[in-house]
């Protein structure tokens, strides 16, 4: 019997194909997370963090 794989998943920056082509500098890539420039996460491994996580993967829960 297969044993079931976890799923992964991964949000990019909206500006990353900007990003990687030149058209913009990395001080303007918007965060993947709280989708602001410059990032304004809050700190990381803090209950805040992991709900917008949460919030941002579309997963119920929030803060651990």
């Amino acid at each position: 019997m297969a044993s079931k794989k976890p799923q992964l998943s991964v949000k990019l920056s909206p500006d990353f194909d900007a990003y990687a082509s030149g058209e913009m500098d990395a001080s303007q890539i918007r965060c993947a997370l709280c989708t602001n420039a410059p990032c304004q996460c809050p700190e990381f491994g803090t209950p805040d963090y992991f709900e917008l996580i949460d919030r941002r993967h579309s997963r119920k829960g929030g803060g651990r």
